[in-house]
């Protein structure tokens, strides 16, 4: 097996906490869809870009290699995941954490290497080299590939980039955890980085990560049925 697939078994235990997790989000997003809008959510700060040489590379990188819908989606995960550290109280390191979410899909849907099983896989190496160029250290380098590869695993246990990278992304996706989120900041954040053209996009992505990489984490949670919580997204409804 390549590194990145997963065994029949591992499919299957993926999808059933893909659809436990569906069915756990599914109330919150039906009061979002009937205007229910918590009024009770924190304040967040808004952090700004970190100002590192890493930073702006990754930055510059992921300009010159996404598409502007994805470029915007990797841009919006950074003032996700932060804005999930606040709530949750999770200290992390904002150079790491900014890169791995500028480049955590430079390799979705892209053919890659036939040496990688997952586009996670690909991303990460890729963020791994620029970041060996830079010259960080040998640990950032670990944190930033590990947060890369396992932001498509529903069970991250490693560490805060990991969780917080995880939880931005299913967040812009799909709308998971999508009422702990202030609107004023979901509003300010989508007219920043708007979402224009994503959802399909990302969707056209998917499918071709089933073709390319089958066995991947990707390929499974799209066969267990993520378009559903995609197209459904309370990000998109207008009427928010």
């Amino acid at each position: 097996m390549r590194p990145g697939e997963l065994t029949t078994l591992e499919q299957i235990q993926l999808m059933a906490r893909a659809a436990a997790a569906q069915a756990t989000s599914t109330p919150s997003m039906l009061r979002l869809r009937l205007g229910r809008y918590p009024t009770r959510t924190p304040e967040l700060r808004k952090r700004p870009l970190p100002d590192t040489k890493l930073c702006s590379e990754a930055l510059d990188h992921a300009r010159g290699t996404l598409s502007p819908a994805v470029l915007n989606h990797s841009l919006r995960c950074w003032i996700w995941a932060d804005a999930f550290a606040q709530i949750d109280a999770i200290e992390y390191d904002p150079e790491d954490l900014f890169t791995a979410c500028a480049l955590h899909d430079v390799g979705l849907g892209a053919k890659g290497s036939a040496e990688h099983g997952c586009f996670t896989y690909i991303s990460a190496a890729d963020a791994e080299e620029l970041a060996t160029r830079v010259g960080t250290s040998e640990r950032s380098v670990q944190r930033i590939g590990e947060a890369i590869r396992l932001h498509m695993d529903l069970t991250v246990d490693r560490g805060a980039g990991a969780y917080l990278l995880h939880a931005a992304a299913h967040f812009d996706v799909a709308g998971r955890r999508a009422p702990e989120i202030p609107r004023a900041t979901v509003d300010a954040t989508i007219a920043e980085y708007p979402r224009t053209g994503f959802t399909d996009e990302f969707a056209q992505s998917m499918r071709r990560e089933v073709e390319l990489r089958p066995h991947s984490r990707a390929a499974t949670l799209w066969r267990s049925g993520m378009a559903l919580p995609l197209r459904t997204n309370p990000l998109d409804w207008k009427s928010r």
